[in-house]
């Protein structure tokens, strides 16, 4: 690399250029013309994803999960979420969903070869089951991380049972106190992607799930050579991370009907595995990839306002 392209690499790696890039993704989602952000659902969606983005940012400095402190992952992922400004309209599931399973990652990161884990593993388990008295989406983490607890090396009978408690708990309480009716099985339904894209906004909106569903594979198959050498432990916590990005892909496409659900959340996956791909080519030009693709977000932003 020459000079210049170290010092381009340097200010793209840096914290300033990180804010910047955040506070690019919040007003790319509050000016979007179409969307009223002025609602206070959609606000608060808005504050719930800047929450994330900073759940992210207290993740990577705990566990050095990208091994680097630079903070350009997190500007991406609101990039990544400023370029599906209508997400944010369409209620509080697509950020909570994120936030939730953002804070359950963080939880069952620190639980990696603890004996005395029960009460995180209730209280992860708990958040999750929570959400799913809102949406049903909630419960297709369960089995994620039941998977999870065999990847901290936790995987015990009084570790399940506390997970078991942790999803009856919620609905337990608000069943008992009359808080919600009981639960009737799902009607299932498929939403055709022509009529998805006939939607004002639709077709670069599913180019922006698609661009990141492409982005998280490649950088995703890339990165798990280079996790290979790490630690237990940092295998250990990378593996529930992408265990957790590729969940989340298939129910993407799978809940095609609801794939607004799963976009914020699987934009923090991809961000956290850009972060590993950008770190391991940092001295191999690498800035070329995350520069064209704040470029492409940018230009799939443009194209959805004026749509």
């Amino acid at each position: 690399m020459t000079r210049r392209e170290k010092h381009i690499t340097n200010v793209i790696r840096s914290r300033g250029v990180a804010i910047l890039l955040m506070l690019l993704g919040a007003w790319m989602v509050w000016s979007a013309p179409r969307y009223d952000i002025l609602d206070i659902p959609d606000g608060i969606s808005l504050l719930l994803t800047v929450a994330t983005g900073a759940g992210m940012i207290m993740i990577n400095r705990q566990f050095n999960l990208l091994r680097t402190t630079s903070l350009f992952f997190a500007g991406l992922f609101m990039v990544m979420c400023g370029a599906t400004p209508g997400v944010f309209t369409g209620g509080l599931t697509p950020a909570l969903l994120a936030a939730t399973v953002t804070c359950s990652i963080w939880i069952m990161f620190t639980l990696y070869n603890e004996r005395r884990s029960d009460r995180r593993i209730f209280l992860a388990f708990t958040l999750l089951s929570a959400g799913a008295i809102l949406d049903w989406a909630f419960l297709f983490y369960i089995p994620v991380f039941i998977a999870g607890i065999g990847q901290m090396r936790i995987f015990r009978f009084k570790k399940i049972l506390a997970a078991i408690i942790g999803i009856i708990t919620p609905w337990w309480i608000a069943l008992g106190l009359g808080l919600v009716p009981v639960p009737r099985i799902p009607h299932i339904f498929f939403t055709p992607p022509a009529m998805l894209a006939e939607t004002p906004g639709g077709w670069p909106f599913l180019s922006a799930v698609a661009l990141t569903l492409a982005i998280g594979f490649f950088t995703g198959s890339i990165n798990l050579l280079r996790i290979l050498g790490f630690n237990a432990r940092s295998r250990a916590i990378n593996g529930l991370l992408s265990i957790t990005g590729i969940a989340t892909g298939v129910f993407a496409i799978v809940n095609f009907t609801h794939i607004a659900t799963y976009v914020i959340l699987l934009n923090v996956t991809v961000a956290f595995q850009v972060g590993h791909f950008f770190r391991a080519t940092v001295n191999r030009r690498g800035y070329i990839f995350v520069l064209a693709l704040l470029v492409a977000y940018t230009g799939l932003y443009i194209w959805s306002i004026l749509s």
